[in-house]
């Protein structure tokens, strides 16, 4: 009996400390795109590499381009909430989350454009080319049958306001080389929120978009949050 109560006691220490102490996150992991090999798709690959080595001018920026290859579900870049992450060896991104609700849009677009009101100050975020753009749902529910969490992940269509929601994560990329799944994923019901698995395909871009990237560094910064009090802590959302 004495054992039963220090094991509860325990487990009521560790919940108190992750609610007081605990960050909560937001992640979700690249990974290369399934792809069955193909000799003719490979032999097409190799012409077009012989044409652009020919072509003296294009060598350079095709080295450099064919160095991001080797480890191409790492260096991809994400914003979200103002702040800027960029994938690791591992494939893995991280955002601190900082919205309630089980809920993500995620955008796959090259560019988004920043609406600035003065100077540095940035009002919202646009979709520079809506018809280059992919943009999925990805929302936490319950299948109160089974009694097992899920993410539902559905294909959006793009506003017309062309507007970036501020509870938004957008994947700095062309849409032709990211790929999510549809459907329906199992998880858990956790503050952490582990998202679906996000692949990459070959030939992603990843120079051009570290150079972009570069340019709008100093106009990413973080949104305005408002705080409510808790039983044991403050919660912090973002502002709509």
């Amino acid at each position: 009996m004495k054992l039963k109560k220090y094991n509860k006691i325990i487990l009521t220490i560790l919940l108190i400390t992750n609610n007081l102490c605990g960050d909560q996150i937001i992640t979700f992991f690249l990974k290369p795109f399934p792809k069955e090999n193909n000799t003719q798709a490979a032999e097409k690959i190799a012409e077009k590499r012989v044409k652009k080595l020919g072509k003296v001018k294009k060598l350079p920026k095709y080295t450099l381009r064919a160095a991001t290859q080797s480890h191409f579900t790492s260096g991809v870049f994400c914003t979200y909430g103002g702040y800027l992450a960029i994938s690791d060896l591992n494939g893995q991104i991280i955002f601190p989350r900082k919205h309630k609700a089980p809920k993500i849009t995620l955008i796959i677009t090259k560019h988004i454009v920043p609406i600035v009101m003065l100077e540095n100050t940035v009002h919202h975020w646009e979709i520079s080319a809506p018809n280059k753009t992919k943009i999925y749902t990805i929302e936490r529910k319950l299948d109160v049958a089974a009694k097992t969490h899920f993410w539902d992940v559905k294909e959006a269509e793009v506003p017309k306001d062309k507007i970036i929601p501020t509870d938004a994560i957008v994947i700095v990329a062309k849409p032709k080389h990211i790929y999510l799944p549809t459907g329906i994923t199992i998880t858990t019901k956790n503050p952490q929120l582990l998202l679906p698995d996000v692949y990459v395909k070959r030939g992603i871009e990843k120079l051009t978009s570290t150079l972009y990237i570069f340019g709008l560094k100093n106009l990413l910064m973080l949104t305005d949050s408002v705080y409510k009090k808790g039983k044991v802590r403050y919660t912090q959302k973002i502002k709509e």
